[in-house]
């Protein structure tokens, strides 16, 4: 049966879902509802289209924030691709030169760029997915995917440290094992300067873009310029050391017999056994210091704790708009996921029939001025934040 919303709305289709699914961001809003086959007695034979001329619908002009949204997630995604392939290129090297030189410490190095590589991919997957428009089953969007994701990621780091750390302590009550200095310092000058362009690499885009993911990579990078440094001044000092020419000449110099010396490099050669076990335990728990901090700053945003900065200013805009305005009270929630902030701002007004004099807010467009103003005060992006600003004349729904 033909009824007065047949021409409008084509049969099996959803109104309400289309709606919410369309984005500025997409094309083809609603491609999958155009693959049904129209009803004939529904069309209008007016508005039929003719197949040599087809007609398309206007372009529709994206909103300069999702355009600035979408810059911003292209660039950050490029960012963590380039981090994720420079760390499974060192992960590569790491583990063939620990193998060549017998060095556990450079083949858990190896072993942990290794595992970044995986959640590099893992914060790649991520990074598309947080600025999606929300959906049927993600009502508040993908917010809560970023805290979630350096959360597991800083977890994994703190568990691979461990195991680390655990593996050096069986070997220094083993005795140590020798290791291949001179490769060990090729390895550590290659490492760490291969560690020191990515790491100036990431900080500007962390800074420039304020991601938390590209901030998680950069501190690896920044941990392992500072060991990889440790590592080499360290390797190069026993490597001088252990070589017989020159330290003979500096101790003949100074005048010190030759079975001293042989002495002084038969007990070289024995600490030297210990050095990289006792490394690889330095490295190890140098290394859980940043995971277990973003561990715990990521559980919080999880837990959904209010971050003290934005609710103290949060706080500050309403005292200034209560006096204003002349509020009989409000009541505020904040709460934050990853760089996404979630913001209600419950405000009791006069219930009054003289509230309109007492409260300065005549109109719907008084209560709209009052939203613009405390996301203006807030100066946090319109896509970062969830923003829901309620009135009320019942102090119940405070």
């Amino acid at each position: 049966m033909k009824t007065p919303f047949a021409t409008i709305i084509p049969p099996k289709h959803n109104y309400i879902k289309s709606v919410r699914s369309q984005n500025p961001l997409q094309q083809d809003l609603c491609k999958n509802t155009h693959k049904s086959t129209p009803d004939t007695h529904t069309q209008n034979p007016t508005t039929q289209t003719d197949p040599k001329h087809p007609t398309t619908p206007p372009a529709k002009t994206a909103k300069p924030e999702y355009i600035a949204m979408q810059q911003e997630s292209q660039k950050e995604q490029r960012v963590l691709k380039v981090s994720m392939f420079s760390a499974l290129m060192l992960a590569i090297l790491g583990v063939g030169f620990g193998v060549w030189i017998q060095s556990k410490a450079v083949i858990f190095d190896g072993f942990v760029a290794l595992v970044s590589v995986g959640l590099g991919a893992l914060s790649v997957i991520t990074s598309r997915y947080i600025y999606k428009e929300d959906d049927d089953v993600f009502q508040y969007g993908y917010v809560r995917f970023e805290p979630m994701v350096n959360f597991f990621k800083s977890l994994i780091m703190v568990l691979t440290c461990a195991y680390a750390f655990i593996n050096a302590l069986e070997s220094i009550f083993s005795g140590g094992y020798d290791v291949l200095l001179d490769g060990a310092v090729v390895y550590a000058l290659g490492a760490f300067i291969f560690c020191a362009i990515l790491y100036g690499y990431t900080r500007i885009y962390a800074n420039s873009l304020d991601s938390d993911l590209i901030r998680v990579d950069n501190t690896d990078w920044k941990i392992d310029c500072v060991l990889y440094l440790g590592v080499l001044i360290t390797f190069a000092l026993l490597y001088v050391l252990l070589e017989s020419s020159p330290l003979d000449s500096v101790l003949a110099w100074l005048g010190v017999p030759d079975s001293y010396n042989a002495l002084e490099l038969s007990t070289i050669a024995l600490i030297a056994r210990y050095v990289d076990p006792v490394l690889l335990a330095t490295l190890s728990l140098l290394l859980c210091i940043t995971p277990v901090r973003i561990c715990v700053e990521n559980f919080k945003d999880l837990l959904m704790v209010a971050p003290k900065e934005i609710d103290e200013k949060l706080t500050a805009i309403m005292e200034n708009l209560s006096m204003r305005y002349g509020f009989s009270d409000y009541d505020t929630h904040t709460a934050k996921s990853g760089r996404f902030y979630m913001i209600e701002v419950n405000i009791l007004l006069d219930g009054t029939l003289d509230s309109a004099r007492t409260t300065r807010i005549g109109s719907i467009n008084d209560v709209d001025k009052i939203r613009d103003e405390i996301e203006q005060a807030l100066q946090i992006p319109s896509y970062k934040i969830w923003l829901s600003v309620s009135f009320t004349a019942n102090p119940k729904w405070l």
